[in-house]
């Protein structure tokens, strides 16, 4: 583990050796949260556009039309009262 000071005007600086291991570089977002249970602190690497779609295209299954317009979906898939 490692100490790092936060400064006056609330900002930090990740070690390198950190950053690099989990793959963050300048100008990628970060999301925080606090654990009021345990006084943690977490920050998470958020996913970018890119790693998002990837993430649900792994549900489509391959020859699945593409969605093209939502109103479509919800008609398809709700029964008509």
């Amino acid at each position: 583990m490692t100490s790092i000071t936060l400064s006056s005007k609330g900002q930090l600086v990740i070690p390198a050796s950190v950053r690099k291991r989990a793959k963050v570089a300048a100008g990628d977002q970060l999301l925080v949260s606090y654990n009021e249970k345990t006084g943690e602190i977490c920050l998470k690497r958020a996913e970018t556009i890119d790693e998002l779609a990837d993430r649900f295209n792994s549900f489509i299954k391959p020859g699945t039309k593409p969605l093209e317009n939502a109103s479509e979906f919800y008609q398809q898939r709700s029964p008509r009262l």
